[in-house]
Protein backbone atom coordinates (compact mmCIF):
# COMPACT_ATOMS: atom_id res chain seq x y z
CA UNK A 1 0.00 0.00 0.00
CA UNK A 2 1.68 3.44 -0.92
CA UNK A 3 1.30 6.29 1.41
CA UNK A 4 3.18 8.57 -0.36
CA UNK A 5 3.46 9.01 -4.19
CA UNK A 6 5.89 11.72 -5.41
CA UNK A 7 5.80 12.52 -9.21
CA UNK A 8 7.77 14.03 -11.35
CA UNK A 9 8.88 17.49 -9.06
CA UNK A 10 11.20 20.29 -9.84
CA UNK A 11 12.15 22.49 -7.52
CA UNK A 12 15.11 25.71 -7.18
CA UNK A 13 15.89 28.54 -5.85
CA UNK A 14 16.47 31.25 -7.92
CA UNK A 15 18.73 29.97 -10.61
CA UNK A 16 19.90 27.14 -8.76
CA UNK A 17 17.81 23.75 -9.68
CA UNK A 18 17.67 21.94 -6.46
CA UNK A 19 15.34 18.41 -7.83
CA UNK A 20 14.53 18.15 -11.11
CA UNK A 21 11.25 16.08 -12.28
CA UNK A 22 11.86 13.45 -8.92
CA UNK A 23 9.95 10.66 -7.91
CA UNK A 24 9.35 9.07 -5.01
CA UNK A 25 7.07 6.12 -3.61
CA UNK A 26 6.83 5.54 0.02
CA UNK A 27 5.37 1.89 0.75
CA UNK A 28 3.49 1.50 4.29
CA UNK A 29 5.67 -0.58 7.13
CA UNK A 30 8.79 0.64 4.69
CA UNK A 31 12.21 1.98 7.07
CA UNK A 32 13.80 4.11 4.22
CA UNK A 33 17.35 6.25 4.48
CA UNK A 34 17.83 9.19 2.61
CA UNK A 35 21.71 9.70 1.03
CA UNK A 36 23.58 12.52 -0.25
CA UNK A 37 25.61 15.13 0.28
CA UNK A 38 24.37 18.53 1.45
CA UNK A 39 22.63 20.85 -0.66
CA UNK A 40 21.90 17.81 -3.01
CA UNK A 41 17.80 18.45 -1.99
CA UNK A 42 17.09 15.85 1.20
CA UNK A 43 15.90 18.59 3.35
CA UNK A 44 14.07 20.29 0.19
CA UNK A 45 12.59 17.12 -0.21
CA UNK A 46 11.01 16.71 2.92
CA UNK A 47 9.85 19.89 3.18
CA UNK A 48 7.75 19.71 0.17
CA UNK A 49 6.23 16.72 1.03
CA UNK A 50 5.60 18.16 4.59
CA UNK A 51 3.79 21.07 2.92
CA UNK A 52 6.65 23.44 4.41
CA UNK A 53 7.04 24.89 0.82
CA UNK A 54 5.21 24.28 -2.84
CA UNK A 55 7.63 22.68 -5.77
CA UNK A 56 7.83 23.93 -8.79
CA UNK A 57 6.04 21.58 -10.28
CA UNK A 58 5.38 17.95 -9.73
CA UNK A 59 2.11 15.82 -7.51
CA UNK A 60 2.17 15.26 -3.99
CA UNK A 61 -0.42 12.55 -3.12
CA UNK A 62 -0.47 11.45 0.33
CA UNK A 63 -2.64 8.75 1.42
CA UNK A 64 -5.65 9.16 3.50
CA UNK A 65 -5.89 9.00 7.50
CA UNK A 66 -2.03 8.77 7.50
CA UNK A 67 -0.57 10.94 10.40
CA UNK A 68 2.85 12.28 10.07
CA UNK A 69 5.54 13.37 12.64
CA UNK A 70 8.10 15.33 11.22
CA UNK A 71 11.64 16.43 13.32
CA UNK A 72 13.99 18.75 11.21
CA UNK A 73 16.82 20.31 12.13
CA UNK A 74 15.29 23.46 12.99
CA UNK A 75 12.56 22.54 15.12
CA UNK A 76 12.19 24.73 18.29
CA UNK A 77 10.63 24.22 22.04
CA UNK A 78 8.19 26.83 23.36
CA UNK A 79 10.32 29.21 26.15
CA UNK A 80 8.72 28.83 29.56
CA UNK A 81 7.41 25.29 29.49
CA UNK A 82 8.31 22.36 30.90
CA UNK A 83 9.56 19.20 29.24
CA UNK A 84 6.65 17.35 30.93
CA UNK A 85 4.57 20.10 29.79
CA UNK A 86 5.77 19.52 26.53
CA UNK A 87 5.25 15.85 26.20
CA UNK A 88 2.01 16.49 27.59
CA UNK A 89 0.98 18.45 24.04
CA UNK A 90 1.32 14.88 22.51
CA UNK A 91 -2.17 13.62 23.64
CA UNK A 92 -3.37 17.40 23.41
CA UNK A 93 -6.63 15.95 21.25
CA UNK A 94 -7.29 13.78 24.53
CA UNK A 95 -6.68 16.73 26.50
CA UNK A 96 -9.13 18.68 24.88
CA UNK A 97 -11.81 15.78 24.81
CA UNK A 98 -11.52 15.61 28.82
CA UNK A 99 -12.35 19.43 28.30
CA UNK A 100 -15.42 18.65 26.32
CA UNK A 101 -16.41 16.01 28.94
CA UNK A 102 -15.85 17.94 31.68
CA UNK A 103 -18.28 21.10 30.13
CA UNK A 104 -20.65 18.52 29.77
CA UNK A 105 -20.80 17.78 33.39
CA UNK A 106 -20.81 21.37 34.43
CA UNK A 107 -23.78 21.81 31.70
CA UNK A 108 -25.74 19.73 33.51
CA UNK A 109 -26.56 21.57 36.50
CA UNK A 110 -28.10 24.18 34.54
CA UNK A 111 -32.23 24.18 34.78
CA UNK A 112 -32.40 25.07 31.09
CA UNK A 113 -30.60 21.98 30.46
CA UNK A 114 -32.84 19.31 32.20
CA UNK A 115 -35.23 18.43 29.20
CA UNK A 116 -31.55 17.53 27.51
CA UNK A 117 -29.91 15.35 30.04
CA UNK A 118 -30.41 12.37 28.86
CA UNK A 119 -28.90 13.04 25.82
CA UNK A 120 -25.31 14.78 27.79
CA UNK A 121 -24.98 12.06 29.92
CA UNK A 122 -24.97 9.72 26.31
CA UNK A 123 -21.94 12.15 25.04
CA UNK A 124 -20.54 12.54 28.24
CA UNK A 125 -20.50 8.11 28.62
CA UNK A 126 -19.12 8.11 25.61
CA UNK A 127 -16.52 10.30 25.79
CA UNK A 128 -15.19 8.67 28.78
CA UNK A 129 -15.17 5.50 27.58
CA UNK A 130 -12.72 6.61 24.97
CA UNK A 131 -10.32 8.07 27.23
CA UNK A 132 -10.39 5.14 28.82
CA UNK A 133 -9.90 2.81 25.93
CA UNK A 134 -6.66 5.47 25.19
CA UNK A 135 -5.15 5.06 27.93
CA UNK A 136 -6.04 8.64 29.24
CA UNK A 137 -5.99 8.23 33.09
CA UNK A 138 -2.49 6.28 32.32
CA UNK A 139 -0.67 9.59 30.38
CA UNK A 140 1.57 10.59 33.25
CA UNK A 141 3.12 6.92 33.66
CA UNK A 142 3.55 6.68 29.90
CA UNK A 143 5.49 9.80 29.50
CA UNK A 144 7.92 8.64 32.13
CA UNK A 145 8.59 5.58 30.80
CA UNK A 146 9.04 6.72 27.77
CA UNK A 147 11.09 10.12 28.74
CA UNK A 148 13.31 7.97 30.98
CA UNK A 149 14.48 5.56 27.90
CA UNK A 150 15.87 8.59 26.66
CA UNK A 151 17.27 10.13 29.69
CA UNK A 152 15.03 12.97 30.32
CA UNK A 153 13.71 11.70 33.52
CA UNK A 154 17.64 12.51 34.85
CA UNK A 155 17.42 15.52 33.84
CA UNK A 156 13.95 16.20 35.57
CA UNK A 157 10.97 16.40 33.97
CA UNK A 158 9.78 19.82 35.38
CA UNK A 159 13.09 21.58 33.96
CA UNK A 160 12.16 24.54 31.31
CA UNK A 161 13.37 23.70 28.30
CA UNK A 162 14.90 26.84 27.67
CA UNK A 163 17.24 25.91 30.07
CA UNK A 164 18.23 22.81 27.96
CA UNK A 165 21.47 21.99 25.70
CA UNK A 166 20.82 21.24 22.05
CA UNK A 167 21.10 17.57 22.69
CA UNK A 168 18.72 17.58 25.72
CA UNK A 169 16.23 19.61 23.44
CA UNK A 170 16.70 16.95 20.39
CA UNK A 171 15.60 14.28 23.31
CA UNK A 172 12.42 16.47 23.95
CA UNK A 173 11.42 16.58 20.85
CA UNK A 174 12.20 12.88 19.80
CA UNK A 175 10.38 11.59 22.62
CA UNK A 176 6.92 13.55 22.20
CA UNK A 177 7.15 12.34 18.64
CA UNK A 178 7.39 8.64 20.09
CA UNK A 179 4.29 9.28 22.23
CA UNK A 180 2.38 10.80 19.26
CA UNK A 181 2.96 7.15 17.75
CA UNK A 182 2.24 8.77 14.32
CA UNK A 183 1.84 6.28 11.25
CA UNK A 184 4.59 8.13 9.65
CA UNK A 185 8.00 9.50 11.45
CA UNK A 186 10.29 11.90 9.51
CA UNK A 187 13.39 12.65 10.68
CA UNK A 188 15.96 14.77 9.50
CA UNK A 189 19.66 13.99 11.05
CA UNK A 190 18.27 13.23 14.55
CA UNK A 191 21.01 11.86 15.89
CA UNK A 192 23.06 15.62 15.69
CA UNK A 193 23.80 16.64 19.62
CA UNK A 194 23.07 12.88 20.82
CA UNK A 195 25.93 10.88 22.50
CA UNK A 196 26.59 7.05 21.81
CA UNK A 197 24.33 5.72 24.17
CA UNK A 198 21.32 7.80 23.17
CA UNK A 199 21.84 7.02 19.69
CA UNK A 200 21.51 3.28 20.52
CA UNK A 201 18.20 3.34 22.40
CA UNK A 202 17.18 5.81 19.81
CA UNK A 203 18.16 3.07 17.19
CA UNK A 204 16.17 0.47 19.23
CA UNK A 205 13.20 2.30 19.68
CA UNK A 206 13.22 3.16 15.83
CA UNK A 207 13.52 -0.64 15.05
CA UNK A 208 10.43 -1.37 17.26
CA UNK A 209 8.62 1.28 16.09
CA UNK A 210 5.82 -0.59 13.62
CA UNK A 211 5.12 1.90 11.90
CA UNK A 212 6.74 3.98 8.46
CA UNK A 213 10.04 5.67 8.65
CA UNK A 214 11.67 8.33 6.49
CA UNK A 215 15.49 8.99 7.59
CA UNK A 216 17.74 11.76 6.89
CA UNK A 217 21.39 11.05 8.73
CA UNK A 218 24.81 11.09 7.82
CA UNK A 219 25.19 8.47 10.52
CA UNK A 220 25.68 4.98 8.93
CA UNK A 221 26.13 3.08 11.72
CA UNK A 222 22.75 4.34 12.93
CA UNK A 223 20.93 3.69 9.37
CA UNK A 224 23.07 0.76 9.70
CA UNK A 225 20.25 -2.38 10.18
CA UNK A 226 17.52 0.60 10.13
CA UNK A 227 16.52 0.98 6.67
CA UNK A 228 15.94 -1.08 4.20
CA UNK A 229 15.87 1.01 1.48
CA UNK A 230 17.96 3.95 0.31
CA UNK A 231 17.12 6.77 -2.19
CA UNK A 232 19.79 8.77 -3.32
CA UNK A 233 19.80 12.35 -3.91
CA UNK A 234 22.58 14.08 -6.46
CA UNK A 235 22.80 15.53 -9.73
CA UNK A 236 18.89 17.25 -9.34
CA UNK A 237 17.44 13.50 -9.79
CA UNK A 238 16.32 10.77 -6.74
CA UNK A 239 17.66 7.19 -7.38
CA UNK A 240 15.93 3.90 -5.79
CA UNK A 241 18.22 1.50 -4.10
CA UNK A 242 16.66 -1.51 -2.64
CA UNK A 243 19.46 -1.91 -0.38
CA UNK A 244 20.80 -1.35 3.16
CA UNK A 245 23.33 1.32 3.88
CA UNK A 246 26.21 -0.54 3.65
CA UNK A 247 25.02 -2.83 0.58
CA UNK A 248 24.07 0.52 -0.89
CA UNK A 249 27.86 2.04 -0.27
CA UNK A 250 29.45 -0.85 -1.19
CA UNK A 251 27.87 -1.13 -4.84
CA UNK A 252 28.90 2.78 -5.05
CA UNK A 253 32.94 1.83 -4.80
CA UNK A 254 32.44 -0.93 -7.15
CA UNK A 255 30.41 1.35 -9.68
CA UNK A 256 33.40 3.96 -9.12
CA UNK A 257 35.86 1.47 -9.82
CA UNK A 258 34.61 -0.06 -12.49
CA UNK A 259 34.13 4.04 -14.08
CA UNK A 260 38.03 4.47 -13.56
CA UNK A 261 38.66 0.71 -15.05
CA UNK A 262 37.10 2.12 -18.34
Amino acid sequence: MSLLTVENVTHGFGARQILEDASFRLLKGEHIGLIGANGEGKSTFLNIITGKIMPDSGNITWSRHVTVGYLDQHSVLKKGMTIREVLRTAFNHMYELEAEMLKIYQDMVLPENGAKMDEMMEDAGEIQQILEYSGFYQLDAKIEEVAGGLGLRDIGLDKDVSDLSGGQRTKVLLVKLLLENPSILILDEPTNHLDMKTKDILKQALLDFDGTLILVSHDRDFLDGLVSKVYEFGNKQVKEHLSGIYEFLEKKKMDSLRELER
